[in-house]
């Protein structure tokens, strides 16, 4: 977990140091610093193949208008999710301990501002509680899209193909000459510092819940179908400039101990299990597109992605012999596809993400993952809908699809 945790952050700290210009990448300093040569080596391979192939993408290119043209949820995604107040502070436990365990990586000075990261997102959970719980409700009449609006959207987004895979070329030669050209230097960054910088430089973040379902399959045990409560904190989005970044981490949690009759979890003294978890950076090229109706923004981003399956199991090929932490964790490129539109007092936005990679302590085991993304913005409100996989093994053998609807707050 450690090597994921300063791979992400070290890889947003990478592209803040100066402007985001493509032609000022060769300033920067590497910062995968936990990664070794043939990990650097293996990661540019990787988001090739996946620069590559991207026209085999073209459904969930379809498919990032699909839930905007649904319209809004039925339901609150987030009524009744004060009940994970424990789950925080259990979180914050678990974290802790990680990082005290951890001295050869982790400072005092590192420990603290990790955990002082940690303190202002539950600060934040708290004073804004009451909105992320009733702000779909209270508001939903305002998080409206015009169909008319998104209709021509959705015809530019299909003219914009030759242009899209352009950019995304473009980007993946800047990225790769940068990063080959430096990774031999010294890329050592204090904690405090990469903490700072994704809570102060990335600009407005946002906290927020919702609903995770998921359907999770594990070798040959039962398949596992459940609901499961979501937290969200990272970057709110913000598409009204040509380049940016932003940053997302996320965590579900089953409400119950209960195992399958087949497994064997590790419970929760507070009631509950954590499910699913990730977290991605993303850096975007935003150019705009001709839109009669607004600002519409092609969005294409290079970045990383990670993905845990978290439920503590009993031994990943044999489920009978041996005891198991559980937290399977995948790490890899990301490339993003997609578009955001400016129509007024509300925003929306639709993407894809493909991820490409390997299990950490177990490069053997590929991961791979996808997910459509789509949004609708009105004021400090943010309403977010996803539809993925995920795989850790061979064959989906151990693997999970997902939705999710979730209610984010802007909270700086």
């Amino acid at each position: 977990m450690k090597k994921l945790l300063t791979a992400l952050l070290s890889l947003g700290a990478f592209f803040l140091v100066n402007s985001l210009y493509a032609q000022d990448l060769k300033t920067y300093l590497p910062l995968f610093k936990s990664l070794n040569k043939g990990e650097r080596v293996q990661f540019l391979a990787n988001l090739k193949d996946l620069t590559n192939k991207v026209n085999l993408a073209d459904q969930l290119q379809d498919d990032v208008f699909k839930d905007l043209r649904a319209g809004l949820p039925v339901t609150n995604p987030t009524e009744g999710i004060d009940s994970i107040l424990q789950a925080w502070s259990a979180g914050r436990t678990g974290l802790s301990a990680i990082l005290l365990g951890n001295r050869n990586e982790f400072d005092s000075l590192e420990v603290a501002a990790i955990l002082g990261g940690y303190d202002q997102a539950n600060a934040a959970w708290i004073q804004n509680l009451t909105l992320i719980q009733n702000g779909f409700t209270d508001f939903k009449d305002s998080l409206q899209v015009d169909p008319n609006t998104l209709a021509e959207a959705e015809a530019a987004y299909e003219d914009a193909s030759i242009t899209m895979q352009t950019n995304l070329d473009q980007q993946y030669q800047d990225f790769t000459n940068i990063f080959l050209s430096t990774s031999n230097q010294s890329n050592e960054r204090p904690w405090e510092v990469i903490v700072d910088k994704f809570l102060n430089d990335f600009g407005a973040l946002e906290i927020g819940a919702g609903l995770q379902s998921v359907f999770a399959t594990y070798y040959d045990e039962a398949p596992d179908s459940t609901t499961a409560m979501l937290v969200r904190f990272g970057t709110a989005p913000n598409y009204n400039q040509l380049w940016g970044a932003e940053w997302n981490a996320w965590v579900s949690f089953k409400g119950s101990t209960e195992s399958q009759s087949s497994e064997n979890l590790s419970p929760n003294t507070n009631g509950f299990q954590s499910l699913l978890a990730g977290g991605n950076v993303s850096f975007q090229y935003r150019p705009e597109l001709p839109f009669a109706k607004g600002v519409m923004r092609l969005i294409t981003g290079v970045g990383a992605n990670a993905g845990a399956y978290m439920p503590a199991r009993i031994n990943p090929n044999k489920p009978a012999s041996l005891n198991n932490q559980g937290k399977t964790t995948g790490f890899g490129p990301e490339i993003r596809l997609g578009f955001a539109v400016n129509a007024g007092k509300v925003s929306f936005y639709g993407y894809s993400n493909h991820s490409k990679g390997y299990v950490l302590r177990c490069p053997d085991y590929p991961f791979n993952s996808w997910q459509v993304v789509s949004g609708i913005q009105w004021q400090a409100l943010h309403l977010r809908m996803l539809h993925g996989h995920t795989n850790w093994a061979v064959g989906d053998n151990r693997s999970a699809n997902y939705n999710e609807v979730s209610m984010s707050v802007r909270i700086k």
